[in-house]
């Protein structure tokens, strides 16, 4: 006999970032209670909401996190799961910083090399994946990465967020390394780095993470910069995004924490409930306020960077 789905919604499966956690459990581990809390109050029931927490929700032990094959192996299995429980045919991913590469890596599947060894991962998920979101997330590394002090640290390896290390303008091996920080954050400033392998070989598979992906990031990301740049590319953005959206005035935690509603909508519509000028071609970026009006200001870019 045939289960039927138990579900009225695809279900959203939620992917916390390093040290963080699946439900509130500290100030600097916040989880995703906003998120259930709102998705529930749209007509969600908690057999459609999932997460898992990985790691020790300790933000004091952040640099000393890596990427590793027994985190990627957990969250695929934890979506095959969720198919499996709510014999539903898709699920929604939502992603927060850390845990969009974790989300990417489980669901594209493959086999990926590790510092310590080989990771095989199975096949691609994609086609069980409607919609895919990823909050402030680092595909190409973090520009602190490049502080000199901080590159012999787990989460700036090649295994985690290493931006390498680019000569610009000539400058001697002294002054590169000085500057490396600056110059990796700068919008004008562009080369084939030698970033984390395991990004790398993430983004160098350039497969779909699902039916729609969209990539958000803040200018005003403490842990990410200002400018989301890496060595001339948008960090957050996830190659091949179906849409991008930046936020003007959000933290990195705050873009996971208070923008409930318009991952619901992403979701739910493909889209968000903003008001824009009329759209004159489908290249155009456009600046506009939420609404109401006290919420973020937002970027829409409607064709991936």
């Amino acid at each position: 006999m045939i289960q039927k789905p138990i579900s009225r919604h695809d279900p959203v499966i939620f992917v916390h970032g390093n040290q963080e956690s699946a439900l509130n459990f500290s100030a600097t581990a916040t989880g995703w209670n906003n998120q259930i809390e709102y998705f529930l109050s749209k007509g969600y029931s908690m057999a459609e909401l999932h997460g898992l927490t990985h790691g020790q929700r300790n933000v004091t032990v952040a640099l000393s996190n890596r990427f590793t094959c027994e985190v990627f192996r957990g969250v695929r299995r934890h979506i095959e799961s969720v198919l499996h429980y709510t014999q539903s045919p898709k699920v929604d991913i939502i992603s927060h910083s850390m845990g969009v590469t974790i989300a990417r890596a489980a669901i594209i599947g493959g086999t990926l090399n590790f510092s310590d060894g080989v990771c095989h991962l199975g096949h691609s998920l994609a086609s069980k994946v409607d919609t895919f979101l990823g909050i402030a997330g680092a595909n190409y590394g973090v520009c602190y990465c490049a502080i000199q002090h901080l590159m012999g640290f787990e989460a700036c390896s090649h295994d985690a967020f290493a931006t390498g290390v680019c000569q610009v303008n000539g400058e001697n091996d002294e002054t590169m390394t000085a500057h490396a920080p600056l110059h990796c954050a700068a919008e004008n400033v562009s080369c084939d780095n030698n970033y984390a392998s395991i990004l790398r070989q993430i983004n160098e598979r350039n497969e779909p993470c699902g039916d729609f992906t969209v990539s958000t990031w803040s200018k005003q990301d403490e842990i990410l910069g200002g400018t989301n740049m890496a060595w001339g590319k948008k960090t957050s953005h996830i190659p091949n995004s179906d849409l991008t959206i930046e936020y003007g005035d959000l933290t990195h935690s705050e873009i996971k924490d208070l923008t409930s509603r318009h991952q619901h909508e992403l979701v739910n519509m493909h889209a968000i409930n903003v008001e824009v000028p009329r759209i004159r071609h489908a290249t155009d970026t456009i600046t506009a306020a939420t609404t109401p009006l006290t919420a973020p200001r937002i970027v829409i870019s409607l064709l991936s960077i």
